[in-house]
């Protein structure tokens, strides 16, 4: 009877087991031992314009655990803690945790994941995933951006091709014990790997700018500084650098200042560099010609305001052809120039000339610069936008905008990658303003105030510029702070390239062409025979 009894016993628990509760047991079983994995997909390599890995994927180990299947933690943890490198009192607390999972290193080198797995601990699971990697350690940091722990883009070009660059991610269904241990792969779902951008970059030319860079940011003790290395007929940048600059490696520990790709990101009041603005603006409406000369005084009111030449001891009256009012930067004559040109007509250049908008350069975060709009212009705006007050560029803003002149009065957009999708080039100013603009600036390099900015070999054309910084207040501006700079184009004859260096806050010496324009002779120097470009004599 007893037999009996329990025979009915057994048949009721299976009953209630397999039928009543078996899907509840079934899924309990499966979710104890079957686990599924996200395989994060490759990401796709960043390279310069000639091929040269300037970001790239290794595939690395993280270990982890599952509390409940450890068993002994005191034990698990004295046998990882000298492979992994911690603490073992420490794992110890971990390993006894109430999760079903415990991260305990992540992106190890894989030795160390092989290492792990030979141990052959319950409960302690190996699994892949991939680490970010910048071969060239401290070289375009603030260009090139970081990946966060998830694989994904979060500054720089890495955030702009994300979706390029990361691919889809993949899983793999395992099988394991009851002690965690995995017994086999049930299915594998292949996800895509990344694509690879190529760059327009050239990491040699990008060295030098920065290196160049480094140098006069120390020697006049400025606060940082920029560079633009721009083709001005394909709109290609072959270096955008940055200072103070770091290991990528590195870019998440890095002060927030640093890490802004101040070119793209920032701007300010340029200054001198844009009354080159001014002068195309009254070429281009026939209002001058090159040698069209203005007697001048050292100073000029226009309504309430009265603004002088930056240098003293000036004879009261003095005559300028506007050849000279660029070579000598003087601010009066570029005053004259823009109240011929009048607001209006004024405004239209500068727009045109691609300010008070994004350039549409493929960067996230880029600036608009900015400029009071016409209805808000006072009596006395005119005398402060030509030479350079009252408005805001961003550096990329005007190596473009000089690259109109450098390519025969045709703008392109400046961009980064090389398969990047372009609006149709546009004319700014005619061919024949284009070339008396050149040959001006070839003046102001030869004869003036850029004479620092001279390349052995080469005929350089470019524009000084020393523009004082806004207060803090927004009203007025420093006596003591300034953003040196220098935007040239070089062979002149022919530019093939267009440099711009802005120094800020320079303390030891404050003059674009004592500051600037050496760096820029040292960029172009090194570039135009990176690039075989022929010297002008040989042309």
């Amino acid at each position: 009877m007893f037999v009996i009894v329990l025979f009915l016993l057994l048949v009721g628990r299976a009953v209630q087991i397999q039928v009543v509760r078996g899907a509840e047991y079934q899924d309990l079983a499966q979710r104890q031992h079957v686990r599924e994995l996200a395989i994060v997909a490759k990401r796709g390599v960043i390279y310069d314009r000639n091929g040269d890995e300037l970001a790239v994927s290794r595939r690395m180990a993280t270990i982890g655990a599952d509390p409940l299947f450890v068993g002994d933690s005191d034990a698990t943890a004295a046998a990882l803690a000298p492979v992994l490198g911690m603490d073992a009192a420490d794992l110890s607390a971990q390993l006894r945790g109430d999760g079903r999972y415990v991260l305990l290193a992540r992106r190890v080198e894989p030795a160390v994941g092989e290492a792990v797995l030979g141990l052959k601990l319950r409960g302690i699971v190996v699994h892949p995933e991939e680490k970010r990697v910048y071969p060239k350690g401290a070289l375009a940091p603030q260009l090139l951006g970081f990946v966060g722990t998830e694989n994904t883009g979060l500054a720089g070009l890495e955030s702009q091709y994300d979706e390029v660059l990361k691919g889809d991610a993949g899983s793999r269904r395992v099988v394991g014990d009851p002690l965690g241990r995995t017994l086999g792969v049930l299915f594998d779902q292949v996800g895509r790997e990344g694509s690879s951008v190529v760059l327009t970059i050239d990491e040699d030319i990008q060295f030098a700018a920065e290196q160049a860079l480094t140098a006069a940011v120390e020697r006049f003790g400025a606060l940082k500084g920029s560079a633009v290395v721009l083709d001005p007929r394909s709109g290609e940048v072959l270096a955008m650098a940055n200072v103070p600059y770091f290991d990528t490696n590195q870019f998440g520990s890095e002060p927030e200042e640093n890490r802004r790709n101040t070119a793209v990101n920032d701007q300010y009041e340029p200054g001198s560099t844009f009354k080159m603005v001014v002068a195309a603006a009254a070429l281009e409406e026939g209002l001058v010609t090159p040698d069209t000369s203005f007697e001048l005084g050292p100073s000029i009111t226009v309504y309430d305001r009265v603004v002088s030449e930056a240098h003293e001891d000036l004879p009261a009256k003095r005559v300028l052809t506007v050849t000279d009012i660029l070579a000598q930067s003087s601010n009066v004559g570029a005053i004259t120039l823009g109240l011929q040109v009048g607001k209006e007509r004024l405004i239209e250049y500068i727009k045109e000339f691609g300010f008070t908008r994004p350039t549409g350069i493929d960067f996230p975060g880029e600036a608009s610069g900015s400029m009071l709009s016409s209805d808000k212009w006072s009596g006395s705006t005119i005398a402060n936008v030509p030479i350079g007050q009252g408005i805001s560029v961003t550096s990329v803003q005007l190596a473009a905008a000089y690259g109109a002149v450098a390519n025969d009065g045709v703008y392109v957009q400046p961009h980064l990658a090389k398969d990047t999708e372009l609006p149709p080039p546009r004319r700014v100013v005619s061919s024949e303003v284009a070339r008396q603009l050149r040959e001006m600036l070839r003046v102001t390099v030869a004869e003036g105030t850029g004479a620092n900015a001279q390349v052995e070999g080469y005929v350089v054309a470019g524009k000084t510029g020393t523009a004082q910084k806004v207060l803090a207040s927004g009203k007025g501006y420093s006596d003591d702070r300034f953003v040196a700079s220098f935007v040239g184009l070089v062979p002149a004859d022919d530019p093939a390239l267009v440099i711009l260096v802005a120094i800020d806050e320079p303390t030891m010496e404050h003059y674009g062409s004592i500051v600037a324009a050496p760096v820029f002779a040292e960029i172009a120097d090194f570039a135009l025979r990176r690039l075989a470009i022929p010297p002008s004599d040989s042309r």
